[in-house]
């Protein structure tokens, strides 16, 4: 499970070697990103979004990803 202090640890990271742990992570989860490029502009939005997440907000999508595994 990722946590808060995680993404700030992440966010230390210069661009590049973020874009590479967030492929890493993203292909851990089954998301296909092998067709994904390195971009700037796109590591920035990016950057922008994960400086705001709050471990509610982690909190919520765990809770969220648990019930559509599960139904319910």
């Amino acid at each position: 499970m990722i946590k808060k202090s995680n993404i700030d640890k992440m966010l230390e990271m210069p661009d590049d070697r973020l874009w590479s742990m967030l492929k890493i992570i993203m292909t851990g989860m089954g998301i296909d990103m092998s067709s994904k490029k390195y971009d700037p502009k796109t590591v920035k939005k990016i950057r922008c979004v994960l400086e705001e997440i709050t471990n509610e907000d982690i909190d919520r999508v765990t809770y969220l990803t648990e019930r559509y595994k599960y139904g319910g």
